[in-house]
């Protein structure tokens, strides 16, 4: 029987029912429900981050007020942001996000795009190098001859 990447995705201990993954973290002395996901609403695509306070026995804090959110946003932003720019990718807040108990940030699209092109696979002017192929035109190093 062949491995099929949708089992161990089924079967992943992080994905919940709802089908995003969530986990429980501790970052600067605070406790969270890590929830990741895609972002459904088609004006913004990319990966949604939520951070949900929680207690001492992991259950999800519900009573916070606007400003409380609003505070443990800025102090995840400044912190956290700063990873993700470690690595060429954008951590936006999601102001308008539907869930109000929770710190809501998005990884957009075209972030994760650029870093899969720029980091992980180059960004596709190198070609194959068998030294049979004509140099290719139109670089950056060329200039143009009137």
């Amino acid at each position: 029987m062949g491995f099929k990447l949708r089992d161990f995705f089924l079967n992943e201990e992080f994905l919940s029912e709802e089908g995003e993954l969530n986990y429980n973290a501790t970052y600067g002395g605070e406790n969270f429900k890590v929830v990741v996901d895609v972002n459904k609403n088609p004006t913004k695509k990319g990966i949604k981050v939520k951070f949900f306070p929680v207690n001492e026995v992991g259950q999800v804090l519900t009573n916070l007020s606007p400003e409380e959110v609003q505070t443990l946003q800025n102090s995840i932003a400044t912190t956290v942001s700063k990873k993700f720019n470690e690595y060429g990718l954008e951590f936006d807040r999601d102001t308008d996000a539907p869930d109000k108990s929770a710190a809501n940030f998005q990884i957009p699209l075209d972030s994760v795009f650029t870093f899969i092109r720029d980091k992980i696979l180059g960004r596709g002017e190198e070609q194959s190098t068998t030294g049979s192929e004509e140099p290719t035109t139109g670089s950056e190093d060329e200039t143009a001859v009137a």
